[in-house]
């Protein structure tokens, strides 16, 4: 249990500050911070997600942040994991929770709107699918090389 924990954790932060930092560099995201701090972090946050949660839209317009971010972040959660069952949910509830921040930032709604949460996914299904796989495939790769 507690290397599920830790996985998920290390997948999140991982995956969250290559897409951050490899949008933007630090002196643009100080500065951005230090004009408004409270709405530039909304929408930063916003579009971390939506890199996060789109990537074969945004690899056909040619930005790979996303398949970087994920990939690392499925490889060294599954190096912490040491286990492909618990790579399978560790996958499922990272995907579950960028949804959920993507879904509060970008489109507004409440966690208790599930209607709308429906049709935002039905949009993006194929991106989902992706981001599931970039995460658990290498997640898997990555307990198989420290499983007990």
């Amino acid at each position: 249990m507690k290397r599920t924990i830790l996985a998920i954790i290390v997948a999140l932060l991982a995956a969250i500050l290559i897409a951050v930092f490899s949008l933007i560099d630090l002196a643009s995201l100080i500065a951005a911070l230090e004009a408004d701090p409270v709405g530039n972090m909304l929408v930063l946050g916003a579009f971390v997600f939506a890199i996060l949660l789109y990537p074969y839209t945004l690899a056909m317009a040619g930005i790979y942040f996303g398949i970087a971010g994920l990939g690392v972040a499925g490889f060294i959660s599954g190096l912490v994991s040491k286990s492909r069952t618990k790579m399978l949910f560790v996958s499922i509830i990272v995907l579950v929770i960028f949804f959920l921040g993507y879904f509060m930032l970008a489109v507004g709604g409440g966690l208790t709107d599930f209607s709308a949460m429906l049709t935002e996914i039905q949009g993006m299904i194929i991106d989902l699918g992706l981001a599931f796989a970039l995460l658990f495939i290498p997640g898997i790769i990555g307990a198989s090389l420290t499983a007990e």
